[in-house]
């Protein structure tokens, strides 16, 4: 993709954060994007403010942690927009917690909030892309996603977490024949973290929403990066 001018992207959970800033990203690139947010709350009706979309339908509301509401999402988006080239898995809970405190319903939240939704959303999104000359999907991991070092106190979110970058690969290596690649990028401690030990990153400094939106746009550009788990950390967690 040398130009995303007029590729219609959506990112999931768009209206803050790692989400926010890589859609205003590809809105700069001149790509066509979709918001999508849980709810409609006043972060949604900024952000309409920022981007001043000229085209049909720019945001959906849905829970996408339920199949149902995922596949009429992009039921909705293929009627409204008749294509999707670009998807960012964005969603996803975290939750530090002692391990002996972790509650059934938080492990099923956390699995939920982002194995599957990466799952439903990719799922349902790949006959769409398989439409076009090429499709690109970006999925969000975190720094040292893949290593299997137990830790305790984020076990729900390095399970979901690392079985993403194994979906990530496996559909890199099946959709390769309908030139859609997809990949990971993990960030570390980002500015906008609860917490900023600064002292475990070995640059010393904390990753830039600006920077890791750059990341996903040049990955997203390339015609020949699949399979891959890019970290944005600094160094944190290595």
């Amino acid at each position: 993709m040398k130009s995303l001018k007029g590729k219609v992207a959506l990112i999931t959970g768009s209206t803050g954060g790692i989400g926010k800033a890589i859609l205003l990203a590809l809105a700069k690139e001149g790509c066509k994007v979709i918001i999508h947010s849980h709810k409609n709350n006043s972060d949604l009706k900024a952000l309409l403010k920022v981007i001043k979309p000229k085209y049909k339908n720019p945001f959906y509301i849905a829970d996408l942690t339920k199949e149902k509401e995922v596949e009429k999402l992009f039921k909705e988006i293929k009627k409204d927009h008749k294509k999707l080239d670009i998807l960012v898995n964005n969603v996803g809970n975290y939750l530090k917690k002692d391990l002996s405190k972790l509650t059934v319903s938080e492990w099923h939240n956390i699995i939920d909030s982002n194995l599957n939704i990466t799952f439903y959303c990719t799922y349902f999104s790949l006959p769409l892309l398989r439409k076009n000359s090429s499709g690109r999907i970006i999925n969000i991991g975190f720094a040292s996603t893949g290593q299997i070092v137990a830790k305790p106190g984020i076990l729900p979110y390095q399970i979901a977490k690392t079985g993403i970058l194994l979906m990530t690969k496996a559909y890199a290596k099946t959709e390769g024949k309908n030139d859609i690649l997809i990949n990971m990028i993990s960030p570390g401690v980002m500015e906008n973290s609860l917490s900023k030990p600064l002292d475990d990153i070995p640059l010393g400094k904390l990753g830039r929403l600006e920077g890791i939106a750059e990341l996903a746009v040049q990955t997203i550009k390339s015609d020949y990066i699949t399979g891959t788990n890019i970290e944005y950390a600094g160094g944190f967690n290595l």
